[in-house]
C-alpha cells in the first residue's frame, strides 16, 4: 500500500482527546485551526456507530455469540470499505487525528 501522490496529511488531535494533552498541544493540533474541518469532526466513535445502527435491531433476538459475530462482521466490512477508499477523496487531504 502506498500513499497517493499529492496527498497532504494534516496532524490533529480530536476535540475530546485534546483536553488530556498538555496545553502546548492546543495551538499545534487543535481541530479549531484546521482549514475546512467541521466542528463535530475528529472523534472516531460517533462515525463508527451509524453503520452498526443498520443491523443492531436484528441482533436483539440473537444469542450473545451470534450477536457479537454479526456486529464484528459489520465492523470488519466497514473498515475494509474505508481502507479501499483511502486516497479517493476529491480534495486529497487526510486528517491524521490521534485517538
Amino acid at each position: 500500500m502506498e500513499i497517493p501522490q499529492g496527498l497532504s496529511l494534516v496532524p490533529a488531535v480530536g476535540k475530546w482527546h485534546l483536553g488530556a494533552h498538555v496545553p502546548e498541544c492546543f495551538p499545534k493540533y487543535s481541530l479549531n485551526f484546521v482549514d475546512g474541518i467541521g466542528q463535530i469532526d475528529g472523534e472516531i466513535l460517533e462515525t463508527l456507530w451509524w453503520p452498526i445502527d443498520k443491523v443492531a435491531g436484528i441482533t436483539r433476538a440473537m444469542s450473545k455469540a451470534h450477536r457479537q459475530e454479526v456486529l464484528d462482521d459489520n465492523m470488519y466490512d466497514s473498515n475494509w470499505k474505508k481502507w479501499i477508499g483511502i486516497g479517493r477523496s476529491s480534495h486529497h487531504t487526510i486528517l491524521m487525528a490521534a485517538y
